[in-house]
Parts: C-alpha cells; structure tokens; sequence
C-alpha cells in the first residue's frame, strides 16, 4: 500500500451521432481542484454519470440490466438547442491514469452496433495524445466481470494495482468486495449520494457488512484480516474440541467395557498434559475402587501362584473342593446381599435425583414468573397502584406483603431480589444435580461389577458341583476352569489398558494445539482493530471533526462526534450521527465523512485512490461559508498529488469569488455541455 497517487481521471468525451449531425462533450481533468461548472439541467450530472457508466458502475446509479442509466440525450433523443434530435448511436471514453503512470482509455457504447455490455481498453493515452495502441475487449456486468480475465473490473483492479479480499455474502459464499461496492466512496452522484452519510450501495451482491468492508479495505486496515482470522481460529478451536470430546467418549467406552470408569479426565481441552492429577481407568473390587493396572496385577499374581501348582485330580480334592463349594456357595449370598444394598443405595440415590430435577423445575418456573411480573410492572400494570407501596387503597393502612410477621426492619425482597435469589439457588441446585447423576453413573458400574461377580460365582459353584461327581481320576473342572477364565480376564483388562492408553497419548497432541491455539487467539486484538487501524480511525475522525467545524456545523458539538470502531458510522453519545442532524448538516457530514477518508490516506498506507468526485456537492441550501470551506479544503488536495472534482452549477459569479486565490482547474461550460461537432467541409 502506498499514500495515495492510485488512480486520477484524466479526459472524458462523449460521442452522440444524430440525423443532424455528430455531438459530444469533452472534459480533461488535472491534479488537485477541478470545478467543472455548467448551468442547472444542461447535462453536467451527465458527464458525472457518464464517468461511472465507463467504469462499469452502473448498479450505483439502477437496479435495472436493462439500460443503462443515462438521460435521454444519450439514449433516444437530444435536443441541442435548435431543436430535438434521435440519438443514432453513442458511447463514452475515459481516460484514467494509474499509481505508475500508465494510461488507458475505456471505451464503452452506450447505443449502437456494440453491446451495452461490451467495453474496450485502449492501451494508452488515446484521448489525450491521439495515436493508435493496442486493444483488448472485456465483459462487465455479467457473472464473472470480477473474476475472470475477460472481465472488465478483474482488468480494472489488476490496473489499479488493488487485491481486492474476499467478503462473505448472506448466503454464506465467498465473493470478490465488488468495485460497485467501492466507487460509491469516492464518487457521489447528484440522486442518490446525499441521502445517507454512508454512501447507498448496491444490494444485489448480498454482501455482508459491506459498508464496512469497503471502508477496511480503503483504510488498507488488518480488521478484516483479523476478523478472518479469528473466524478461521474460532473453527479450529471447535474441531479440536470435538476431536477432544471423541476421545473422551473414546476412553469412557474402553472403561466401560473395562467394567469402570475414567477419574479425573478433563471434559474440555486443556493446555496442559497430563493434568496434576493424572486421568486413570478405576474399576470397582467390592465396594472399593482399584485401577486398572492394579487388577491386572492381582489377576497376574494368582495366575503365577496357579502356575506353580498341577492342576489337581478330582480323588485329590474332593475335601477341599467341597469347602471351597461352601465358601462359593456363601460368597454369592454375601455377594447377592451387597448387590441388594447396592440397588437399595440406587433407588434411594435416583429418588434424590428425581427431587433435585423438580426442585430446579419448580426454580425456573419460579424465576420465570418473578420476570414475567417485572415485565407487566415495566410496561406500567398497576404502576401507581398504592398496593405497591405498602398502602391499603381503602382505609390507607400499612399493609405487609408477607404471610408471616416481619421483624423490625425487615422488608420482603423486591422482585429483583427474587430473581437474583432464586438465580443463585438454580446455579448451587444444578451443582446438585450434576454430582448426583455422577454418583448414579458410579453406583450403576458397581451394580454391573457386582452382578459379574455374582455370575462368576455362579459358575464357579456350578464347576465345583461338577467336580464332586466326576470321576476321581479326572482333573478338577473348576480348577481348569477357574485357569481359563483367569486368563481370559487378564488379556481383556491388558486390551483395555493398551487402549486406553493409546487414547490417552492422542490427548498429549491435541493439548499441544489447544495450546497453540490460545496462544494466537490472545495475540488478536480484543476488537478486531490494530495499533495501525486505531491510528487511521483516529485520524479519520479528528479530520471528520476539524471539517465539521469549518463548514459551519450546527446540529450538536462538532468535538463529541466519533466514529464508532463497529460500524465506522459516526457518532454522538452512543447514537447514530444521521437521525439527530439537520438536512444541511447532513451534507457537511457527507462531505467531511468521504475527504476525511481521502486526507487519511495523505500520512498512512491506504488504499485510497486518492481521488474524490462530488456531483452538485452544495445540497439543502447549505450556506455559502460552509461551500468556501469545502472549496479551500479540497484545494490542498494539489498538494498530495491527489483529485477532487466539483460538478456544479453554482451561480458562477459567486462560485469565481469563491474560487479566488485557491489552486484550481475551472472548466467553464456554456449552454448545453453535450454541443454539436463542427465537422470540416
């Protein structure tokens, strides 16, 4: 980016071929204070409109595709001071200069053999220095004009040097910020420009926030890119938090199938792995909770003292076979009665949880009718009832809101109060809640272990039945059994710890980008606006200020006006400039609003283009001092290398006394500015 000097309109011609001959008009334009003055409904808007027609800027001016907005002395007739004429053919050329230096001149007919749609470039100064230079055809308002190679506003923006950003549209789409959504900050025509004090843009494009767009990428500010980036950091932050919360669920299903639960397990990411207190696989022994890792071991060291011992015959055994039966036999029952507690403990636990959801139910409806009674008290139902305030409407006793006695100096909570209180109560009901739906899920798992124990025992009492009557020479069933078994258990808990395990080491990555990711987001301005773009606001609104003062502003104090950091609007105590201002103030805001655009771009890196068009800039009969200070204002505009270029057909005396002493280029338009050709004979 660099400070201005982008792109200056240099000559415009208008050609208008009739039966009685050829018309046209033509204007060149230089650097600073250009003032083209013709009298009222001669055709100077015209030139204005032509200008933006050339440009392909039409939507600025028409909804309409179907002709362009042009009056009629370029579309069907034109009267040329000795009488009315059909309009054969015409089109418009416009010689513009870019940043380096280089010219080109766009040619684009605006009746004839061409298509409307059809724009030619000249590469060169074909208007100003004649000759011949090659040329290229380009489409515009059509799909793609901004994005393909044959469209004439890809061309134009290439030209001018600008990489316009992509913008979201209400659909969701990414598009182009489209010139049309651009041009109307630099040009104002005379119908529409001076109604808003944020130029009117085409809505057609669907674009999001395009006023604002357009102004960030004017400024050459890093709001929108931060805003991008925030955006595309703010998705980032949900996918991490949705891979973390897959492996969450991940991990609760291996210690589910584990018969257990995973402790102190963060739910949300976190930028630390693994937390102070490591996250584990606990499973339930009895009424005690073990890890994991510490069954396996248990199982292991049984399994070991097994080994070491020969699996012993039925004759062998049958003594200790029938104590251990007795021993199962009791264990189931000592086993059945801690499940019965355990149900019991369930079923009182869920009777809590039940009361604990209507105690909250009974809190929300609460809240809701406290708010519900503050909203009609707002909206003034009994307002000014004595009821109120303590009074009996009949006899005007005191009277106490409350069923029971109060003490001395204690009042019933306003309704306020209430809401507050019962809020409070909600947030500790819904701790409650949550730590009893924990307890449950616990119990559950005890209940589950509990009853796999059982059905262990079960068949260990059915294998040792077994063995009593088998034949005394066979191996003991239930010692073989309770081998395989033994070892079957010990390979499931060692794939639950393996995977476990694996999941938890997919926390260890994820961490590592939710760290990273904290770290960019905290790097973001809080609001979207850098050092550099509060500086440019800064400027811009003190230039908005200082222009205020000068043109005469009356409305409010000039110094308390700001423009806001969302919306770039200005503004006076939180509320929006253009509905407490006069209609002659709202043009000196207008003009303040688009040159302090302009002058910002005279100390920073901008986008500007550094060039300003107004069409009849003396709207609502604004006074003659605030007209000289605009006038003075744009004149230093020569000082910059930058353009201004007045359309106006101010009473052409005054406007010379105006002009007096301020570096200028006046052109000077007598009768009609679109005059017959003199052709040679």
């Amino acid at each position: 980016m660099e400070r201005g000097d982008r792109m200056r309109l240099r000559q415009l011609r208008i050609g208008v071929n009739t039966p009685g001959g050829p018309y046209g008009a033509s204007l060149s334009f230089s650097d600073g204070l250009v003032v083209v003055w013709a009298d009222n409904s001669m055709g100077k808007s015209t030139c204005a409109r032509a200008i933006l027609v050339a440009l392909g800027m039409e939507a600025m001016l028409t909804t309409s595709q179907l002709d362009l907005p042009l009056p009629p002395a370029m579309t069907t007739k034109l009267d040329g001071g000795d009488g009315e004429h059909l309009v054969l053919e015409s089109e418009i050329l416009l010689e513009i200069e870019n940043k380096g230096g280089s010219r080109i001149v766009v040619q684009r007919t605006v009746k004839g053999g061409r298509d409307k749609n059809l724009i030619t470039v000249h590469h060169g100064p074909a208007l100003s220095d004649g000759g011949t230079y090659p040329t290229t055809d380009y489409f515009v308002s059509r799909a793609g004009a901004a994005t393909r190679e044959a469209g004439f506003h890809w061309f134009l923006a290439k030209f001018l040097g600008w990489d316009l950003p992509a913008v979201q549209t209400y659909d969701g789409n990414e598009v182009p910020l489209y010139l049309q959504c651009i041009f109307p900050f630099l040009m104002t025509e005379q119908t529409r420009g001076w109604s808003t004090i944020q130029p009117p843009l085409p809505t057609h494009f669907r674009i999001r926030d395009a006023h604002k767009r357009a102004i960030e990428f004017l400024l050459g500010m890093d709001a929108h890119r931060i805003a991008l980036t925030r955006q595309e950091l703010q998705l980032r932050k949900s996918q991490i938090e949705g891979r973390w919360s897959g492996q969450v669920k991940r991990l609760n299903e291996i210690a589910a199938d584990a018969g257990g639960v995973v402790q102190a397990l963060p739910k949300v990411p976190t930028v630390n792995w693994p937390p102070q207190i490591s996250p584990s696989v606990s499973v339930p022994d009895g009424e005690q909770w073990i890890s994991l890792s510490e069954r396996i071991r248990r199982r292991e060291a049984r399994q070991r003292e097994l080994v070491e011992q020969e699996i012993p015959r039925v004759a062998e055994i049958a003594e200790s076979a029938q104590r251990e039966l007795t021993a199962a036999e009791s264990n189931v029952q000592v086993r059945q009665a801690l499940l019965s507690r355990l149900m019991e403990a369930m079923e009182s636990e869920e009777q809590e949880l039940a009361r604990v959801r209507e105690r909250l139910e009974a809190i929300e409806e609460d809240i809701q009718r406290n708010k519900d009674a503050k909203t009609l008290r707002n909206l003034g139902s009994r307002k000014e009832s004595v009821v109120d305030h303590g009074a009996c409407p009949v006899c005007h006793q005191s009277i106490a809101d409350s069923l029971v006695p109060l003490a001395i100096g204690q009042a019933v909570m306003s309704l306020d109060e209430n809401i507050e209180f019962l809020g409070e109560q909600r947030r500790t009901f819904a701790g409650v809640l949550a730590q009893c739906e924990r307890v449950i899920d616990a119990r559950q798992l005890q209940i589950r272990a509990a009853r796999e124990e059982i059905a262990r025992l079960r068949d260990q009492v059915r294998h040792l039945r077994q063995t009593l009557v088998a034949d005394g020479r066979m191996p003991s069933v239930a010692a073989v059994y309770e081998r395989v078994e033994l070892q079957s258990h010990i390979k499931r808990d060692e794939r639950n710890l393996e995977l476990s395990s694996q999941a938890m080491e997919a926390f260890v990555e994820l961490t590592n980008e939710w760290k990273m990711l904290q770290e960019e987001l905290a790097s973001l301005p809080a609001d979207d606006l850098s050092e550099s773009d509060q500086r440019k606001l800064d400027r811009w609104g003190s230039s908005l200020r200082a222009q205020l003062v000068e043109y005469g502003f009356r409305s409010l104090d000039a110094a308390q006006i700001v423009l806001s950091p969302y919306t770039y609007r200005p503004e006076h105590e939180g509320f929006d400039l253009q509905t407490t201002i006069s209609a002659s103030d709202l043009i000196r805001t207008i003009w303040a609003y688009l040159a302090g655009l302009l002058e910002v771009g005279r100390v920073e890196a901008t986008n500007h283009p550094g060039f300003l068009v107004f069409d009849e800039p003396r709207q609502q009969s604004t006074r003659d001092v605030s007209f000289v200070a605009l006038l003075k204002r744009a004149a230093i505009s020569a000082d910059f290398r930058q353009q201004v270029i007045f359309f106006t057909s101010e009473e052409r005396g005054r406007l010379k006394g105006h002009l007096h002493r301020l570096a200028h280029t006046l052109h000077e338009v007598e009768g009609r500015v679109i005059k017959k050709i003199a052709t040679a004979t």
